[in-house]
């Protein structure tokens, strides 16, 4: 990974969070989203996970708590490497406790998931909501059946 590396005789390794690398991300596109300033990252981290156990138990729909965890993770960009495989991989673990399979988004829809992103990121999900779902349906119908 990128971050593995030696810094004025430091050695960071990999998996450390931007708090430690001090980097400052800025994503670009469509949006333009200044993530959590580094100096923050942590405490961040420790926010989303302590709101996500109380809410992730007390939500009855696993897609809507999906898609909050996925834009919290995501804004926060913990880490200089890796940030959507991890934010998928977390916001998929509400869909499998409901018995659902983990975030596929393929590569032909992700503009669609992208514009989704920046949507959510004003407040509406439902197109979040709609790309997890759909992407999970193409991942069922292209599973073969034993």
């Amino acid at each position: 990974m990128k971050t593995c590396r030696f810094e004025d005789q430091h050695y960071i390794a990999a998996g450390k969070t931007r708090a430690e690398t001090r980097n400052t991300v800025v994503i670009t596109g469509a949006y333009m989203v200044e993530c959590c300033p580094f100096p923050q990252v942590d405490d961040e981290l420790q926010y989303i996970f302590r709101m996500a156990k109380q809410w992730i138990r007390r939500w009855r729909n696993p897609f809507a708590s999906a898609s909050w965890f996925h834009l919290v993770m995501a804004r926060c960009h913990p880490f200089e490497n890796g940030n959507g495989r991890l934010v998928r991989l977390l916001a998929s673990i509400p869909l499998l406790q409901h018995g659902y399979p983990p975030i596929s988004i393929s590569l032909a829809h992700r503009p669609d998931y992208y514009t989704a992103i920046g949507k959510a990121y004003e407040g509406d999900h439902s197109l979040l909501v709609k790309c997890i779902f759909e992407g999970m349906q193409e991942t069922i119908a292209s599973t073969p059946i034993p």
